[in-house]
């Protein structure tokens, strides 16, 4: 089928785009209504010493994928097992989150702060591109997010430079960029907006965070807001974990002197994962056997080589992280594990070119075990990954197409090459901003056997590149428009043919699938 000529294909996704976007725009405009009505962008109730503050973040995307899974499609699977096969994938996601900010500096020298949030998302269209949708008959729904109370302790005559920080109940919580914890709740099936992905928090006690000019650490115990109920048994295995992180970090004088401003940080982390869902629909999983896990973690990034010696060196970046996952007890099929994980990521920015390029290569090694069902699990766990803070493309999801729903993240490895640039000049006010990105990957597989496929079977799952364009108004409001395509590798017909729904019969795959979405952000 040639879809440019297929008039009917296009009427049809035009008019599901109509529907979703005027039924999701009324939600939108009802809320944000009723939202500055009550709160009006302004703080809602303020005194010399406490204050209750209100936001709301608003997001939506669209996503048209031509020849999906290299012709593969994506099913529907309907409630009487029959399937619907999409070929060329149209869907839409949109989100809503108000929040309720509290703060108060009590009369004994300390701040206490809390805050509470929602997310009410959903998906319309198709439903996302995975081989078997996650997200199929326009789901919605709306959660609880944050809440939480918390006090921050100065521990300095400036009450800046070191404090302590205690924190209780849900909340978001990132180690670094999050390569191995960023991600707490997980959005997909009867929730929506899976490619969004808007919840982030994590349940439990809470953490307990210090930080100084050089120094920060947080001890924690959390645990993930798995619901496989309300995901339709995609979520992983509800987790209870306690551990501990600690940076070492510098600061740019110029803009700051807080962790959040670091140019450069080294941080170890160890988690334990003292309970976790080892029920038999996680056997033989990337998720499988994290009870009792022991979980390592050395990350680093910034300017690391920065010298007053060479003016150069301050354009050299070096990110990366090493992750080694260990448990001696065995389950869901396995006695043991003995896993690992890493990416290191060097890059050069061209500060004395015009647009400032930044380019960088970014190796990622995601472990894998020769045979599936050994008696150790080798597979890696990707656990809490959440796709970075330093760039919203780019990051650690391999591709806009093959990365996003088809290849596993583990038993993978991905040659990634990324450029970007920002030309000097602004489009509505002098502070704005528009970032043009090229994006390669390149995915292959490092042990077929670990995926069930017979160890002499090809490795390379696909190349593909992306083009991007991102654009920042302010802090609050940014955009972005993507294309992509992707070439099928050797690999890719066993992985797509194992990722098909129970009694579709194999396909031949195409060589090419594309892409193209964009998406906004709105924060009130």
């Amino acid at each position: 089928m040639n879809i440019f000529n297929d008039n009917k294909f296009f009427l049809r996704n035009a008019f599901i785009l109509y529907i979703g976007l005027y039924r999701w725009a009324l939600f939108i405009v009802i809320g944000n209504f009723f939202y500055h009505t009550a709160y009006a962008k302004i703080p809602l109730l303020v005194s010399n010493t406490a204050g209750l503050y209100g936001r709301m973040d608003i997001g939506g995307a669209l996503f048209f994928l031509p020849n999906s899974n290299f012709s593969a499609g994506s099913y529907t699977i309907h409630p009487s097992g029959q399937t619907t096969k999409h070929k060329n994938v149209f869907y839409g996601e949109l989100y809503m989150a108000p929040h309720l900010i509290g703060s108060w500096i009590t009369p004994w020298g300390f701040r206490a702060f809390g805050t509470l949030s929602a997310v009410g998302s959903g998906t319309f269209g198709q439903g996302d591109a995975e081989v078997i949708s996650q997200t199929p008959g326009t789901p919605h729904a709306i959660t609880l997010e944050e809440a939480n109370i918390g006090a921050e302790i100065p521990l300095s005559e400036d009450k800046i430079t070191q404090k302590l920080s205690v924190e209780g109940g849900r909340q978001r919580f990132i180690i670094d960029d999050g390569f191995l914890v960023g991600k707490g709740t997980y959005s997909a099936g009867a929730l929506g907006a899976w490619w969004y992905a808007p919840r982030f928090a994590f349940a439990g006690p809470g953490r307990i965070s210090f930080e100084d000019r050089f120094l920060r650490s947080d001890i924690f115990i959390l645990e993930n807001n798995s619901n496989n109920d309300a995901t339709f048994d995609y979520d992983q295995p509800k987790t209870k974990f306690e551990g501990f992180d600690i940076s070492w970090f510098q600061t740019d004088a110029k803009n700051g002197e807080t962790y959040e401003d670091r140019k450069a940080y080294i941080t170890l982390s160890y988690i334990h994962v003292r309970q976790a869902d080892h029920s038999a629909h996680y056997n033989y999983s990337i998720r499988a056997n994290r009870q009792g896990m022991h979980v390592l973690s050395l990350s680093w990034g910034g300017s690391v080589f920065a010298s007053d010696l060479w003016a150069p060196s301050k354009d050299f970046t070096f990110f990366g992280n090493v992750v080694a996952e260990e448990n001696a007890k065995g389950h869901n099929g396995y006695e043991g594990t003995e896993a690992y994980g890493f990416y290191a990521e060097p890059g050069f920015t061209f500060s004395d070119i015009l647009w400032e390029p930044h380019l960088f290569y970014r190796y990622t090694h995601l472990g894998g075990a020769k045979n599936q069902e050994g008696s150790v699990k080798r597979n890696y766990d990707p656990f809490f990954l959440f796709n970075g803070s330093r760039s919203n493309y780019g990051g650690y999801w391999p591709g806009e197409i093959v990365g996003m729903y088809l290849a596993p993240l583990s038993n993978i490895a991905i040659h990634q090459i990324d450029l970007t640039a920002t030309p000097p000049w602004h489009l509505l006010h002098n502070q704005d901003k528009l970032t043009f990105g090229l994006h390669f990957y390149s995915l292959s597989l490092i042990h077929p056997g670990g995926l069930g496929f017979a160890a002499e079977s090809p490795k390379h799952i696909s190349d593909e590149i992306d083009l991007s364009a991102e654009y920042v108004f302010d802090p609050s409001f940014s955009g972005a428009l993507t294309g992509g395509i992707a070439s099928s590798g050797s690999a890719a017909s066993r992985l797509v043919n194992s990722s098909l729904p129970q009694g579709v019969k194999p396909i031949h795959i195409s060589h090419y699938s594309g892409i193209i979405e964009m998406f906004f952000y709105k924060s009130f």
